[in-house]
């Protein structure tokens, strides 16, 4: 039941962005409740093109976007789960201090982020790791694999999907039976100790990803 809960809370981003350009990673914003950021078109731009700041919305018991109902015409990211603190961006370049960030998942519109103290920058191998859990897209019917290629052995598995990530190689995704992935998430009848699949094939993402329980 909390996987499945999981999966309606979680925005629905892993299926709708999964088409748009996956990049080198994700931008995290450490946000709180006077956060301002500053987007910009251009690096060499003096005046940013979009602002968004926070504010502590009472009404709601949570941290809050001035004008969201607005700024949604533009800012659709990977994450954006207020209630977690979770706001996070695809990034495309990483350079001299500036992220270019996919602000906008639908049309894969981009605009440039300083790095600054309220940002923090993850590799994909390293923000699949940190997640509470992973389970293949039902519209892809990938097998597990023991090794990263697509002629190695299969390995049988009966149960739902509720996977770590141990590591990744390339389009390859290592993943285990996490410990809290027993009877009462879910029917789990073989754990499993290790076995690869692909988490991705050119930019389209090939697994759904969870942040929490």
């Amino acid at each position: 039941m909390k996987i499945l809960l999981v999966n309606l809370l979680l925005l629905l981003t892993t299926n709708l962005w999964s088409q748009t350009e996956l990049g080198l990673g994700l931008v995290s914003i450490n946000l709180n409740d006077k956060t301002v950021l500053h987007f910009y078109k251009n690096i060499t731009d003096k005046a940013p093109s979009k602002t968004i700041e926070f504010f502590n919305d009472k009404t709601i018991n949570s941290w809050n976007i001035k004008e969201l109902d607005k700024q949604k015409n533009w800012l659709k990211p990977e994450v954006l789960w207020l209630d977690y603190s979770s706001f996070i961006f695809r990034c495309v370049v990483n350079k001299e201090g500036w992220f270019q960030v996919i602000t906008n998942q639908e049309n894969g519109e981009r605009y440039w982020l300083k790095n600054s103290k309220m940002t923090t920058f993850n590799t994909w191998e390293n923000y699949l790791k940190g997640m509470f859990g992973v389970k293949r897209l039902p519209t892809n019917h990938q097998k597990i694999r023991s090794s990263p290629t697509d002629n190695s052995a299969e390995i049988k598995y009966q149960g739902e999907d509720c996977f770590g990530v141990k590591s990744m190689k390339g389009d390859w995704i290592e993943i285990y039976t996490a410990d809290y992935c027993d009877e009462s998430y879910t029917d789990n009848k073989t754990p499993l100790k290790r076995g690869w699949i692909r988490w991705k094939r050119g930019n389209e993402l090939l697994i759904e990803y969870f942040t929490t329980s």
